[in-house]
């Protein structure tokens, strides 16, 4: 903090993450959990009437209410600190103490690029949620394949970036290490699964065999999992840090401070 600054809320940053994984990961267990007991038939129903035993994601989470109510406020009340985190990330690579001697422009512009990129994915994200695959479908579809698209490819060049930064051996006790085994393995499950899913939905829909929509359903239940897994990432990024709000003194207002240090581990 600079001279004059005064700290007015500290908040350890590991809560930031568990609240930004529960609302989503509340979310969906909530909205599978009513659909099933209270729309069990019209929820698992299929084009063709073969058995199935779960709902889709979106006729879990945007077809009956109070589903879709539940959705659409616990995940956008975790899109705010989505943004923090994008900005938040990208700062935390560009400050790296091990970051390459060559090609630093490059690496500079390709963390921009990724913090642009999940961005794209939290806004899409939060469009998916408000526009329902009832009320306007091909708008849903669309908001789908760029939220997808977007999500994996942030995955990939963030943890590219996360490894060639140095923050893979900057941080001590293995923490580093730990974060980069898991954001591989995360996104590895994301990119299998999206592959999984789209199989299972061509399976179904040109066969039509009982259960395919069913393992379907699953395959979407492991894309959003494996997104919040990866995300949650940011536990060992930021381990012992705080995010804090602090007040100026040569500001009427106040400001957000940098992440610090903290006693908390």
């Amino acid at each position: 903090m600079a001279l004059g600054d005064e700290e007015v809320i500290s908040l350890p940053f590991r809560y930031v993450v568990y609240s930004v994984a529960a609302l989503p990961s509340s979310a969906l267990f909530l909205c599978i959990l009513c659909a099933l007991m209270l729309h069990y038939d019209q929820a698992t129903t299929t084009h063709c009437g073969v058995d199935n035993w779960l709902p889709s994601v979106s006729a879990a989470v945007s077809t009956f209410a109070p589903e879709k109510y539940i959705w659409r406020v616990l995940v956008g009340l975790h899109g705010a600190p989505r943004f923090v985190l994008a900005f938040a990330y990208r700062n935390f690579l560009l400050s790296s103490p091990l970051q390459p001697l060559q090609g630093t422009g490059v690496f500079r512009i390709l963390c921009q690029i990724a913090c642009f990129i999940q961005v794209i994915e939290n806004v899409f994200l939060l469009l998916l949620t408000a526009i329902s695959s009832t009320e306007n479908h091909d708008a849903h579809k669309v908001c789908f394949g760029v939220f997808g698209a977007s999500a994996l490819l942030y995955m990939l060049l963030s943890t590219w970036l996360y490894s060639y930064s140095g923050r893979r051996r900057a941080l001590s006790s293995n923490i580093g290490e730990t974060s980069y085994e898991y954001k591989c393995l995360a996104g590895g499950v994301s990119f299998l699964s999206m592959l999984l899913a789209a199989y299972l939905y061509y399976r179904h829909n040109t066969y039509c065999e009982p259960g395919v929509y069913t393992l379907f359903a699953l395959a979407e239940y492991s894309i959003i999992l494996s997104n919040i897994a990866f995300h949650s990432t940011l536990y060992y990024d930021f381990h012992g840090k705080s995010l804090s709000i602090g007040a100026s003194s040569s500001h009427n207002g106040y400001q957000l401070l940098p992440l610090h240090g903290s006693k908390n581990t």
